[in-house]
């Protein structure tokens, strides 16, 4: 090879390297699109039901009308003469004991009754927003941790002393097979009422 050549390839390998940026590709924006809507729930709420879940799904932060809903589906299937092994009465599933707390007289009528639908649902609402509270006041103090929400439902089902002991969702023998299914069926199902109920909320 002429010797010529030779230094020319040689003065070209041995100089600085140069770094050449990459080439620029135009890509198109990707469109956002909308999350599909939740499934329709498994029934629809009861004409009858209607107005009392909306109400009882405003009574205090966190508790929305399908989560309400939800609620008494997951009890009784919206059957106002529920009756359960465990003597747990009408569409809220209140046991005597815990009726003659909660109770109240919603629709007027002159007698609290854990069978009427106003009265039951709504003495609901009053139950889950003080277990709201209590477990928010609990989150507070350092004492209790997790969602309030899911908290509260399962202050519902075992009782707020169960979440309080556990500091948070309780766990373990009924808890696990009971308790926590209890609150997943029903956080699951709050979309879907909440979507059906939207137009009357």
């Amino acid at each position: 090879m002429n010797p010529l050549v030779l230094q020319a390839v040689s003065d070209y390998s041995d100089g600085p390297s140069v770094e050449l940026a990459p080439p620029i590709v135009a890509t198109a924006a990707v469109p956002k699109v909308a999350p599909p809507p939740p499934p329709a729930p498994p029934v629809p709420v009861p004409a009858e039901f209607e107005p009392w879940i909306v109400r009882a799904g405003h009574k205090c932060e966190g508790i929305t009308p399908g989560l309400i809903a939800a609620q008494v589906f997951s009890e009784s299937s919206f059957t106002t003469s529920a009756v359960s092994y465990s003597n747990a009465l009408g569409p809220g599933q209140f046991i005597p004991e815990t009726w003659a707390r909660w109770g109240v007289d919603a629709d007027g009528d002159g007698s609290a009754d854990p069978f009427s639908i106003a009265d039951s649902v709504m003495a609901l609402a009053d139950f889950m927003c003080f277990n709201v509270d209590s477990v928010k006041a609990g989150i507070t103090e350092g004492k209790i941790s997790g969602d309030p929400v899911d908290l509260a439902l399962a202050a519902y089902n075992a009782g707020l002393g169960a979440v309080q002991h556990a500091g948070g969702m309780p766990e373990g023998g009924d808890y696990s097979t009971q308790t926590q299914p209890y609150v997943a069926k029903i956080r699951g199902l709050e979309k879907s009422f909440d979507a059906a109920l939207e137009n009357r909320v």
